[in-house]
């Protein structure tokens, strides 16, 4: 079986790596608050993360010519690169925030119309743990992939 990318997968994962991490401070500008000012303190923490994915997103991917694009088992990558996207959009959209006033929404909660809603808010916070754990181990599984392929290919070109 023969497991190296082709079509347009690999420039669709390249794109949701760029995208969704936009896309999801989008969504939590639905419902600004502490979380968000939190988001920007440590932004020193997350924008290295963001920069890496990019580099990854494109030079691996969205290059014809990329690792990842023509590596064995790139399906691998591919799978990683939608499971950090999607798990960084899901903390966007499912993350509660609030301000002084004791309250706390998302995203979710106030585009369903579910505001003042315990139950809703749980399950929303619940969500936004679940896609940051996916979030986090997406984006360590797709670093991995890639330097992995950078060796694997850096051996190649040494013994040919």
């Amino acid at each position: 079986m023969n497991s190296r990318v082709s079509g347009a997968a690999p420039g669709l994962a390249g794109l949701a790596l760029i995208l969704f991490p936009l896309m999801a401070l989008a969504a939590k500008l639905v419902y600004p608050g502490w979380m968000l000012v939190l988001v920007i303190w440590s932004s020193w923490l997350l924008l290295p993360g963001y920069v890496i994915q990019v580099v990854i997103a494109a030079s691996a991917l969205l290059r014809r010519r990329g690792v990842l694009r023509h590596a064995d088992g790139g399906w691998r990558a591919i799978v990683a690169s939608w499971v950090t996207s999607i798990g960084v959009l899901g903390v966007g959209f499912f993350l509660l925030d609030g301000g002084d006033d004791g309250r706390s929404e998302s995203a979710m909660t106030v585009l369903s119309g579910m505001t003042e809603s315990a139950p809703a808010a749980q399950v929303s916070m619940v969500l936004a743990l679940i896609c940051g754990f996916f979030w986090l181990v997406g984006w360590i599984w797709l670093v991995f992939e890639w330097i992995i392929q950078l060796i694997l290919l850096r051996r190649a070109q040494t013994v040919a």
